[in-house]
């Protein structure tokens, strides 16, 4: 007997879902901050200053980001679900957004409302376009309040998603900030890569994204990455000039963002494996002695010499003074919160080359408060600042608890505190008049790219624009205006204009090497030489010609520098090979080097020599793919010829390398080559819990052979590995595998697989037939939107909208009708143990059937399609776990031809649909 039948569970699923109070928030840090007022008071600021109290707790908590609205008030993001490690997010909390005002202009706020208290993962806070736009849960959503009244019109709409927050703890998507382009800024931090793009947005179409800033537009639903690179950025802003500035940690703490760009990694590499060399910081100086210190002993304590430098290398939140109040020595400085030192840093810009460099400028303020912790900074509508304080002991990885009952936020003043006034020397009223003329559609159009004309300018910021404009114009058209920019000789040693014409051309060389030749011939910058050269150097089995084409390059160059370079551009591209088919005239040339050239020169040569020759040993390679500090493409080039073949005495190299930055996502892949018992106890222990990429790359090699599945399966059902996981078309291979025993682990592990019925094959085949593309073009996705959320939301989500009883639709196989009708016409065919269906018969008499989401040794907690229920063990009388789901057999039956048509529309549909008038 199924637990429900259909027309038990269509009734129930109309029912509307249990409102739940929000959550109380409790802390797990030990002591207290010092109250609010005292902090205030005792902050060291230049003269003429003095802290406010705007806020304090309780009327604000855990205030991770701040945006102000058009009418002066202030709304912030309280985020209550990060947690500790090694949990990292409590979901059991939730997350919401509140508004404050200051109404009398005193500097403390008079008015508090709550706006919204059903986030989680919450991170930023947004205003514009009739509503609210907030990043939570792996989503970018907008909350609608056309009316302003500051009560949501419905449920949030989800724009964007796939961001993870699965494996990343405090690198999370944050940041949203409206840019002087109309469009909406964010950043990402660097553990781990999301797959991005409107709900519904197939694999292969969205956007991957690993430490980046990003935008959004939001009426055209375009999303782009600006620039990569930097650690865990938690600050940007904009200068007078329009250009973006971004703060990090670690590496260094401030960066010009030039749309393109390819910066410093904390580690790892980037997504583009082509960018070979990045630019560096644009601060000439750090905060925290990088000559004696690694960057993890301010754990233990700041030196005196790191207390001079500026406090330490965590950096949250930035803000370039164009408030017009502060004496003129303040204008366009760079202010930015030290999460160690408990203060602000300050840098000035200048121009530099075809950019900028940030110059150390006295600390100007310190906390005497060792809780604060500076989250944000905002220009107020005075002109003064308002800065956020989390408020905790800990640093961002909060090793020792989180403090959530304490949260403040000072306004910092110049002078008097007093009503704001529309200045036009205070930016706040410039951004905010732009941002209500591109809400209404009437905002400036943007810059024309720059071209061929621009490339010759002697303003090196033009120049700059004009390489990174390189990348949206087709290949044909860069070529010339990569020509004309890598002539200007005194970009030579510029820190980013080399670089960003290589980053613009890079695509194109792979497209036509022999173009790449042509410009070397042509070029006066030493590293764009190399690099194209080295980009042709990779090609050289699929392009022996452009090689071919280097070595005459080298053969007639007039300059030793023009060979130089291209000997270690070539140099670098084989780095790693094995071996390689000689190009033409190598021996003739290689005989005029050796002669003639320098030591570094002979080096170079006679180890090229050896991978058109011999080959480089096997032990050469090995020592190349075990140096974790080397060139990562040639660590990945080197890996390729080694695990070519399975030779056994490579084992404990690759195994040893399963967790590596750079090469622990192949190694684990390689590893299923081998049949080796301690395999699977390296790839689970640890489980990868950081990386989806290595998770991957574990779970496809563990379902490989029987025994390396079952050690998976018993990983699965000790708790050590997440059932999510062993997706259904892995479980299913797993059954393949013939194993009696292995096919029962996979039950009480995972879930439940069984054969699908004649009867079921012949409905599916009528579906099939009826659902055809010219059927599916006919159908009304709208009146499908009706049919799902009567039917299907009770127990699933779609874009963010919906139950969490059923797997969550959004990111699913939709587009794909043979996946839709499988699940749909036998959904107990395949049943995650997550998802299966719980009988409970209690003392009361009750029956209740629903999954289990959370159980401890005291409760358990039942969903059913209309309530939550939490209930005493003792209370249970018996209780029955079925290998079925509670989704009902026979839905399309009973929906009807029409109904089912619109239902799989809307199911296939690219983004979420307007309901039907």
């Amino acid at each position: 007997m199924r637990p429900t039948t259909l027309l038990s569970l269509l009734a129930l699923i109309t029912s509307a879902l249990h409102a739940d109070e929000f959550p109380k928030p409790f802390n797990t840090e030990k002591g207290d901050p010092m109250p609010a007022e005292e902090v205030a008071r005792t902050m060291q600021l230049p003269k003429g200053f003095k802290a406010v109290v705007f806020a304090a707790e309780p009327d604000v908590q855990q205030p991770i980001a701040m945006s102000w609205d058009a009418k002066g008030r202030l709304w912030v993001a309280e985020n209550y679900t990060y947690a500790e490690n090694p949990m990292r997010w409590d979901t059991k909390l939730r997350d919401r957004v509140i508004i404050l005002e200051d109404k009398d202009g005193d500097g403390k706020h008079d008015g508090r409302k709550v706006f919204w208290e059903g986030g989680s993962y919450l991170t930023s806070v947004e205003i514009g376009y009739g509503g609210v736009w907030v990043l939570h849960n792996g989503t970018l959503s907008f909350i609608a309040d056309k009316n302003g009244d500051d009560i949501p019109d419905g449920e949030p709409e989800v724009l964007l998603d796939g961001f993870n927050v699965k494996t990343i703890g405090h690198n999370i998507v944050n940041g949203l900030r409206w840019g002087p382009d109309g469009w909406l800024y964010g950043r990402h931090g660097i553990t781990d890569t999301s797959s991005v793009g409107a709900p519904g947005t197939p694999a292969d179409k969205r956007v991957k994204m690993n430490c980046a800033i990003w935008r959004y537009h939001p009426t055209q639903k375009i999303l782009e990455t600006v620039a990569h690179g930097g650690t865990n950025s938690w600050g940007h802003d904009w200068n007078e000039n329009g250009d973006l500035f971004m703060i990090n940690t670690v590496i260094g703490h401030l960066w010009h963002v030039i749309p393109g760009a390819y910066y410093r990694r904390m580690f790892g590499t980037h997504l583009n494996p082509h960018v070979y060399e990045i630019i560096e910081q644009t601060a000439d100086h750090f905060h925290w002695d990088t000559g004696s210190e690694s960057w993890s002993d301010i754990r233990k304590g700041i030196s005196n010499k790191t207390l001079e430098l500026g406090g330490g290398h965590a950096h949250v939140g930035m803000l370039i003074y164009q408030g017009g109040l502060w004496p003129k020595e303040y204008h366009g400085a760079v202010l930015t919160c030290n999460l160690h030192g408990n203060r602000i840093n300050m840098d000035k810009l200048e121009r530099q080359g075809c950019g900028y460099v940030g110059k150390h400028a006295p600390d100007f303020m310190q906390a005497q408060d060792k809780w604060f912790r500076g989250i944000d900074l905002l220009t107020c509508p005075d002109g003064n600042v308002i800065v956020s304080d989390w408020s905790d002991s800990g640093e961002c990885h909060d090793n020792d608890g989180v403090h959530r009952t304490s949260g403040r936020i000072y306004k910092i003043v110049y002078g008097e505190s007093k009503k704001a006034e529309r200045s036009a020397s205070n930016n706040w009223w410039a951004r905010m008049d732009l941002q209500q003329q591109y809400e209404k559609g009437a905002g400036p159009a943007p810059r024309a790219l720059r071209g061929l004309a621009d490339a010759d300018s002697k303003d090196g910021l033009i120049r700059l624009q004009t390489a990174s404009d390189m990348r949206l114009l087709p290949f044909d058209q860069r070529w010339p205006i990569a020509t004309a920019l890598a002539k200007h000789e005194e970009d030579a040693n510029d820190r980013q204009q080399p670089l960003m014409i290589w980053y613009g051309i890079e695509p194109a060389v792979a497209a036509d090497p022999m173009k790449g030749v042509e410009l070397i011939k042509e070029a006066k910058l030493p590293t764009v030489r190399r690099l194209v050269a080295r980009r042709i150097a990779e090609m050289i089995e699929a392009k022996p010609e452009a090689v071919n084409a280097l070595v005459q390059v080298m053969s007639t160059a007039a300059s030793d520098k023009v060979i130089t370079d291209v000997l270690e551009g070539l140099s670098a591209g084989l780095d790693g090979f094995s071996n390689a088919k000689k190009p033409k005239g190598w021996d003739a040339l290689e005989k005029f080097l050796i002669g003639d050239g320098s030591d570094n020169t002979i080096r170079l040569t006679r180890n090229l020599s050896a991978v058109f020759g011999s080959g480089r040993a096997a032990d050469e390679l090995v020592a190349i793919v075990k140096n974790a500090e080397g060139d990562a493409n040639a660590r990945l080039n080197a890996f390729k010829s080694l695990s070519r073949t399975a030779k056994p005495e490579l084992l404990p190299v690759i195994r040893g390398l399963i967790n590596d930055k750079v090469l622990g996502t192949v190694s684990r892949s390689a590893l299923a080559a081998y049949d080796d018992p301690n395999i699977p106890k390296a790839m689970l222990n640890p489980w990868p819990g950081r990386s989806e990429e290595q998770q991957a790359a574990t779970v496809a090699t563990l379902t490989s052979r029987p025994s390396y599945a079952k050690a998976l399966l018993e990983a699965i059902k000790a708790k050590k590995v997440p059932t999510s996981a062993l997706s259904p078309f892995q479980a299913r291979q797993i059954r393949s595998l013939g194993d009696e025993s292995l096919t029962k682990l996979l039950t009480e592990a995972w879930g439940e697989i069984r054969d699908t019925p004649e009867a079921k094959k012949a409905e599916f085949a009528k579906w099939e037939g009826f659902l055809t593309a010219d059927t599916l073009k006919k159908a009304d996705p709208s009146k499908g939107r009706m049919i799902f959320t009567a039917a299907c939301a009770a127990c699933h989500k779609l874009y963010g909208q919906g139950g969490a009883i059923g797997p969550e639709l959004t990111g699913s196989d939709r587009h794909n009708l043979k996946y839709l009708l499988e699940n749909i016409l036998d959904p107990s065919a395949v049943v995650p143990a997550d998802f299966r269906v719980s009988v409970l018969n209690l003392k009361d008499g009750r029956t209740i059937t629903g999954v289990i989401p959370e159980q401890t040794e005291r409760t358990l907690t039942v969903q059913t399609p209309a309530e939550r229920l939490t209930i005493e063990r003792t209370q249970i009388v018996k209780q029955e776990q079925l290998p079925v789901s509670l989704m009902p057999e026979g839905l399309l039956t009973a929906l009807g031809d029409e109904n089912v048509k619109n239902l799989i529309a809307y199911l296939m549909s690219n983004g979420q649909v307007e309901m039907p008038k």
